[in-house]
């Protein structure tokens, strides 16, 4: 299926992101003190965007005085959460939502049935943080780096877990197998967690997953850790190489998250939420906090988080092709 990119295309979104740029003129207006905001987390609770959206709503409510309440709506790979933001009443800021970058540059390239259109219905707020992926294997496989899997993939079936299909766990798993020259059989499921239980119980060898959901496991010797999809390696797993480290120069795939709310608030409140959420997301407390998980805390301005989106849809754009995930 051919991918096509107008919801999402550079002049829209930079345009949606106008309100940015008057960021710092507006930093005097009125901000959050007295008002309740709800924070929605389109993913149940638990998982690493609701401890990061818990974590933050506490930091927030006590700069401020504002009333922060998190309130899960987990469904169609958060679509239905995102959707609740970008459609409640009254569209005056006290409704945002934190998501996966999923939401914005991925889904879009999924279907041509998504309920909302990123660039005329999103206002990004804030870049929240980001993390790597980590490819793992069950203990009993005879891989101990990634050019051993590879081996591996090229004698024999190799399947792989994902926590479903067209999430960018999924496509960097099928981007780092397209780039070392393998197949490796995608095994999706409903989530994380069976996806995990079905690894750790040796019934699928291989994994991608957020580095967060499985670092007690890796600690615990119940799963082995092959290399993580950033950049450069994890403080908080040292020893573990990179994909770039490991063969593959220039690999380079994290899991962002953002804050937004809806098109049409106005921009003195966007200003006030950008700034009020960006100094919760830097505070000492929630980066020490983040980085116990491999979670890297970068808040943002308006134009930077839209200009990521931007830049994480066309990443992903030619392997959704090369795949031919869809929901559709």
């Amino acid at each position: 299926m051919p991918i096509h990119l107008p919801r999402i295309s550079r002049r829209r979104l930079l345009g949606a992101a106008a309100l940015g740029a008057a960021v710092p003129a507006l930093a005097q207006q009125p901000g959050l003190p007295g008002r309740t905001i709800h924070l929605v987390v389109p993913y149940p609770p638990g998982g690493t965007t609701d401890l990061q959206a818990r974590a933050i709503a506490q930091k927030v409510q006590a700069q401020t005085g504002a009333t922060l309440l998190v309130e899960n709506k987990p469904g169609a790979g958060g679509n239905i959460g995102v959707e609740s933001v970008l459609k409640a009443q009254p569209r005056d800021g006290t409704t945002i939502g934190i998501t996966a970058m999923n939401s914005f540059a991925i889904n879009p390239l999924l279907t041509r049935k998504l309920p909302y259109d990123v660039a005329r219905d999103v206002q990004p707020i804030t870049l929240v943080g980001s993390m790597p992926n980590i490819v793992l294997v069950h203990p009993d496989v005879p891989a101990r780096d990634l050019q051993d899997l590879a081996k591996l993939a090229r004698a024999g079936d190799v399947t792989y877990a994902s926590p479903g299909a067209g999430t960018s766990v999924h496509l960097a798993a099928e981007m780092m197998a397209d780039q070392l020259g393998v197949k490796l059989r995608h095994v999706p499921y409903r989530g994380d967690a069976p996806a995990l239980q079905d690894v750790l119980g040796g019934r699928v060898p291989v994994m991608l997953a957020n580095l967060p959901g499985v670092i007690e496991h890796v600690r615990a010797g119940k799963l082995r850790a092959l290399a993580v999809t950033s950049a450069k390696r994890s403080p908080i797993l040292p020893q573990v190489p990179t994909v770039a480290e490991s063969g593959l120069p220039g690999f380079d795939v994290k899991a962002f998250f953002a804050l937004f709310t809806a098109r049409g608030v106005a921009a003195d409140m966007v200003a006030a939420l950008n700034r009020e959420f960006g100094k919760a997301i830097n505070h000492t407390d929630v980066r020490t906090q983040f980085a116990r998980l491999g979670i890297d805390t970068a808040a943002s301005s308006v134009e930077a988080l839209t200009a990521l989106i931007y830049l994480e849809s066309r990443k992903w754009a030619p392997i959704v092709q090369k795949t031919g995930a869809t929901w559709d």
